[in-house]
C-alpha cells in the first residue's frame, strides 16, 4: 500500500499518457486507499495513525510540525482545490467556449497534482518519503498541454475524479434518536464510510474552506466544527456539549476527534454559526436570524429554502444530504455537485418555509 509508483501495465501507462485525467483519478484513489490501508496485520489504518498526532499538537513535537502542515496545507488544500476545479470543468463543458476554458481548468488541475508541495504531502500521508508522483514529470509539459484541445476532460473523466473526491471529503452521520442522546455523541459519525481527509481535518481541528459560494461564486466560508456533533432544533443547553469520534471497540478504542461545546474557550454554537454562514454566503439571508449560534425555527426556515432550491427533502434538518450539499457534495450520487444559491424563482408559488414535505 505504501508504493505510490508501482510499475503500471503497458496499457495503463499508455492510456494515462493519452488521458492525464484518468491518472488524476488514479492518484486520488491511491491517496484514499493509502489512508484506509494498513502496513502490517493488526496495525491501525494509516489515517488513524496520522490522527494520533492530535495529542502532540501543543507540545511542539517535531514530527507533528512536519506532518500536520503536509496534511492540512498540502494534501487537504490541494484536494479541495481540485474539487472546485472539477466542478468548474463540468460547468464549462456545457458552455459555448467549453474547449478553451476547459483546457485552462484542466491545466490548473494538472499543475496542482504535479507540484513538489503536493508530492511531498503525498509522501508524508502515505508514509513513504521515497514515493514518486507518477505525474510529476508531466509538470514540465503542462504549458504545452494548455494549448491542446484534446486534453479537455470528458464527462466520464470527471465522473471518476468526482467519485474519488467525494470519497475523501464526505461526512456520514449515523441515524440516531436525538431524544436519547447524552452529553457525548460517540457514535455520531460513521468513521468507516466518512471521507478520511474530512476526518483528519476534524481530528486536527483544522478548518476547511468551502469556496465558490453564491450566484457569482465569490463567497467563501471556513468550516471546522460543522458536522462534529448531532444538531437538531432545540435550545443550545439541550444539545450535546461534547462530541467525540472513536475508532475501534472496547478497551482498544481511541479518540479520533473531540470537540467541547460548553465552557470557557469552547466551540459553543460555532458549528451552528458555520451552517448559517454557509447559507448566508449563498444568499439564504431570510428570515434574518437573531442569534446565528442557535438552531431555532429561523435556521430551520433557511434550511427548508435551501433544501427546496437544491432538490432535497424539505425537513428543516441538517441531515446527511443537506450537510454534505452545503459543502458541494451530493449524497444521492456520491459525487460533487454545486450547492445552488438562493433563487426565489426556484421556489414554487405559495412555498411555505415553516412546513416540511408531506410524509
Amino acid at each position: 500500500m505504501s508504493d505510490l509508483n508501482p510499475s503500471p501495465a503497458t496499457g495503463t501507462a499508455t492510456a494515462e499518457a493519452a488521458n492525464p485525467f484518468t491518472a488524476i483519478a488514479r492518484l486520488l484513489r491511491l491517496v484514499r486507499e493509502s489512508l484506509e490501508g494498513i502496513k502490517r496485520q493488526g496495525q491501525a489504518p494509516r489515517w488513524v495513525r496520522i490522527a494520533r498526532i492530535r495529542a502532540y499538537q501543543k507540545d511542539g513535537d517535531h514530527i507533528s510540525r512536519a506532518v500536520i502542515p503536509a496534511v492540512d496545507q498540502g494534501l487537504i488544500y490541494a484536494v479541495l482545490y481540485l474539487a472546485g476545479l472539477t466542478l468548474k470543468a463540468r460547468d464549462l463543458l456545457t458552455t459555448a467556449d467549453a474547449a478553451t476554458a476547459a483546457v485552462e481548468v484542466g491545466g490548473e488541475m494538472l499543475r496542482t497534482i504535479t507540484t513538489d508541495d503536493f508530492n511531498r504531502s503525498l509522501s508524508k500521508v502515505i508514509g513513504d518519503d521515497g514515493a514518486v508522483n507518477p505525474l510529476r514529470a508531466a509538470g514540465a509539459v503542462i504549458e504545452g498541454v494548455m494549448d491542446l484541445a484534446d486534453k479537455v476532460p470528458e464527462p466520464e473523466d470527471l465522473d471518476q475524479i468526482d467519485e474519488e473526491l467525494y470519497a475523501l471529503l464526505c461526512l456520514k452521520q449515523l441515524p440516531l434518536d436525538e431524544k436519547g442522546l447524552g452529553a457525548t455523541t460517540e457514535t455520531h459519525v460513521d468513521l468507516a464510510t466518512s471521507g478520511k481527509l474530512r476526518l483528519l481535518a476534524m481530528a486536527l481541528a483544522r478548518p476547511i474552506a468551502i469556496r465558490s459560494l453564491g450566484k457569482d461564486k465569490s463567497g467563501e466560508q471556513e468550516v471546522t466544527f460543522l458536522g462534529g456533533r448531532r444538531l437538531w432544533p432545540v435550545a443550545e443547553a439541550a444539545l450535546p456539549n461534547r462530541a467525540e469520534g472513536r475508532w475501534g471497540a472496547g478497551e482498544d478504542s481511541e479518540t479520533i476527534y473531540e470537540f467541547a461545546f460548553s465552557g470557557a474557550d469552547s466551540a459553543a454554537g460555532l458549528d451552528i454559526a458555520e451552517a448559517n454562514g454557509l447559507l448566508e454566503k449563498m444568499g439564504y439571508v431570510e428570515p434574518a436570524v437573531t442569534d446565528a449560534t442557535v438552531f431555532d425555527a429561523l435556521l430551520q426556515r433557511r434550511l427548508r429554502r435551501f433544501q427546496k432550491v437544491n432538490g432535497l427533502t424539505v425537513n428543516g434538518q441538517l441531515d446527511n444530504p443537506t450537510l454534505n450539499r452545503l459543502m458541494h457534495l451530493n449524497v444521492a450520487t456520491t459525487s460533487l455537485k454545486w450547492a445552488k444559491p438562493f433563487d426565489a424563482g426556484a421556489l414554487p408559488e405559495g412555498f411555505d418555509d415553516t412546513r416540511n414535505d408531506a410524509g
